[in-house]
């Protein structure tokens, strides 16, 4: 698996760059965000890369920070959501924006996207929750398996909000 690109820009398009590594040419898929941050042909870039191995092909999607590439991950793991749907919902706002988004349960920014429609936008909203409750018990510093703990004491049937089942797995570790 290829986990990260650095290399010389030898072309770029709207959705893709191709970048130069030892004298081989990756193509790689960017969302917007991304190719904003492409250096012109022959500039140096560094990209975190998920690589997507489906049985005919391999694509490989970069990114020009890990918290994007966090996002898109956590993305694509919604029913109905793939890595092509998930490039679109970066590109159409900030990662700002779609993490607000996704924490209010908002779907408003993630409908924006080019193929998505209102039952994938709520299913990203409602499907990002535990991803997003996940991500914040690991940024306070609990690790992998204590946010496992706090995640399995969330009743995911009653669908809470961020913050109720935030609450809910700090409850369940003994913090409140």
């Amino acid at each position: 698996m290829i986990a990260h690109l650095s290399g010389k820009v030898h072309r770029a398009g709207a959705d893709f760059v191709v970048v130069d590594v030892g004298g081989v040419g990756y193509m790689v898929s960017v969302s917007t965000t991304t190719r904003q941050k492409v250096p012109a042909a022959g500039g140096q870039v560094h990209l975190d890369i998920h690589t997507h191995v489906r049985e005919d092909q391999l694509n490989l999607y970069g990114f020009a920070s890990v918290e994007e590439l966090d996002l898109f991950e956590m993305l694509i793991q919604v029913d109905g959501v793939g890595p092509k749907v998930g490039l679109n919902i970066l590109s159409a706002a900030s990662l700002e924006v779609l993490k607000r988004a996704i924490v209010s349960e908002d779907a408003a920014p993630i409908r924006r996207a080019s193929g998505v429609g209102p039952r994938t936008a709520a299913l990203a909203g409602d499907g990002a929750v535990p991803k997003a409750v996940e991500s914040a018990l690991r940024n306070l510093g609990f690790s992998s398996q204590e946010a496992r703990v706090g995640l399995e004491a969330v009743d995911w049937k009653s669908s809470p909000s961020t913050q109720e089942a935030l609450a809910t797995a700090l409850k369940a570790m003994g913090r409140k």
